[in-house]
């Protein structure tokens, strides 16, 4: 039995054992195949490369222009490990203008163990700059009337970019401003607005038209006058005027003739008299008329005749445009307004056609200017003029006649200042005081477009005020001091 035993225990520990070595046997070949794979990712993990290239810095770039740009470059390396430069060759193309607004891009190339890398940096260049836009004032001033600016405005802009943009500039008028803006290539925009201020509104004009004192000669048909009711603009208000009074040219008196409206009263004496009996007694009229203009030297004559308190005759032309504000200006200052001519070229003597013409549109701008025509005028060159006989003999009997019977009253003078023919400042106020020594009613020919009478004038009225002369202004009853016709 012990035999037996002892039998069976080495059986057991051969079986065990035969166990035991097989299976360390299946582990080690399994553990040895796993030591290789190991080894083998090890050596593929350490000893093989591993590249990367990267930008410094952004990808896509936003620049302004003109701004200082440094390239960062870029990044190469193996294995998170910076490959020195001298291992590689690296090439950068470029075609990034920072001067210049637009789309660039830097391309890097790099060949390096025989292989090639590349990556890119983009860039936008912009401009978000605005122009610098100068004013020389706050506020501008509009004329009440015209509803025009009259305050002189100077402006300039410039561009950091772009450079000058002055050309480019726009106004707008908008809830009492004035937008003034410009925008530079890119859409900058810059703007300011400027507070616009009317200039006070004029006062309303109430005014006789004519003289206030009117002589008519006993059995002559009295022509009436009337008055004029205007805004400061010199719009017609339309207000019903309250005129009393009569003239009865048969019988031989004053009359007065009475104008009202809104509160304001306005008079008129008309004087019938015998002419026939009638002698110039107490003061001396003088009508001073003015011709050519308006010119620069009206306004010196306006001044003139404002410091004086005297009122004349203008008998105006076209001659120069840009002075036509002094035409409602004269008018405002109580002076008449009459046509001489538009263009003052004697070729209107060509036909009646040609000369009506030139007439018409020049009594519309008197229109323009005062609010109504005028049906007083004066012949260029007067109605005895010869010039006329080079465009058409008898025009001016033709033309006297026409006009006459279409309700125009015509005047030409009978002292002459003399500047016309290039008299001197002295010659010309001699002239007038001693050529109103020889009328009763003297109608004074001078002219505004001369230096030399504006310069005159001053000595010419202070002369004749102190000698106790009335002045007056043209209207249809006055005397004309006709010319003999020439032609």
């Amino acid at each position: 039995m012990k035999k037996f035993f002892k039998e069976l225990f080495y059986f057991d520990i051969l079986i065990y054992s035969k166990v035991v070595v097989g299976s360390m046997k299946k582990y080690l070949i399994i553990g040895f195949i796993i030591l290789i794979i190991l080894l083998t990712g090890s050596y593929f993990i350490f000893f093989n490369d591993k590249i990367t290239l990267s930008l410094n810095g952004e990808t896509n770039n936003k620049l302004e222009v003109f701004t200082e740009y440094k390239d960062p470059l870029i990044s190469f390396k193996n294995h998170n490990k910076e490959i020195p430069k001298a291992k590689y060759i690296l090439q950068e193309e470029s075609n990034l203008d920072i001067n210049k607004i637009g789309s660039y891009s830097t391309n890097y190339k790099i060949k390096y163990k025989n292989k090639d890398y590349s990556i890119t940096r983009y860039f936008e260049i912009i401009d978000s700059t605005s122009p610098t836009l100068t004013v020389n004032t706050e506020e501008v001033q509009k004329d009440y009337c015209t509803k025009k600016i009259s305050t002189k405005l100077e402006y300039t802009a410039n561009d950091n970019y772009d450079g000058d943009l002055t050309d480019k500039i726009l106004t707008e008028e908008k809830d009492d401003k004035l937008i003034i803006s410009v925008s530079d290539s890119s859409n900058n925009k810059t703007t300011k607005e400027l507070t616009i201020k009317y200039k006070d509104k004029p006062k309303d004009i109430f005014k006789l038209n004519g003289n206030s004192n009117i002589n008519v000669a006993q059995n002559t048909t009295y022509k009436e006058q009337g008055v004029k009711y205007t805004d400061g603009c010199g719009n017609k208000i339309d207000k019903e005027i309250k005129t009393t009074g009569e003239v009865d040219t048969k019988t031989i008196g004053s009359y007065k003739i009475t104008y009202e409206v809104d509160g304001k009263s306005l008079a008129r004496v008309v004087n019938v008299y015998d002419p026939s009996t009638y002698k110039p007694t107490g003061k001396k009229i003088i009508y001073l008329t003015f011709d050519d203009g308006p010119n620069y030297y009206t306004s010196k004559i306006l001044k003139t005749l404002d410091k004086y308190n005297v009122k004349a005759t203008f008998f105006v032309t076209n001659q120069f445009p840009s002075y036509q504000k002094y035409i409602k200006e004269e008018y405002e200052s109580g002076h008449a307004i009459a046509v001489h001519t538009l263009t003052h070229k004697y070729d209107i003597y060509t036909s009646v056609d040609t000369y009506l013409n030139d007439f018409n549109k020049m009594n519309e701008i008197i229109k323009e200017q005062t609010g109504s025509y005028t049906r007083l005028f004066r012949f260029p060159g007067g109605s005895s003029n010869t010039v006329s006989k080079s465009y058409n003999k008898g025009i001016m009997t033709e033309l006297a006649k026409r006009m006459t019977e279409d309700g125009y009253v015509y005047f030409d003078w009978n002292v002459s200042s003399g500047d016309a023919s290039g008299a001197g400042s002295t010659k010309i106020a001699n002239n007038v005081i001693n050529g109103v020594k020889k009328c009763s009613s003297c109608v004074v020919l001078m002219h505004d477009i001369k230096s030399t009478t504006a310069n005159a004038l001053d000595t010419i009225l202070e002369s004749l005020t102190q000698s106790g002369y009335t002045f007056a202004t043209l209207n249809e009853n006055s005397s004309t001091a006709h010319h003999h016709i020439n032609n």
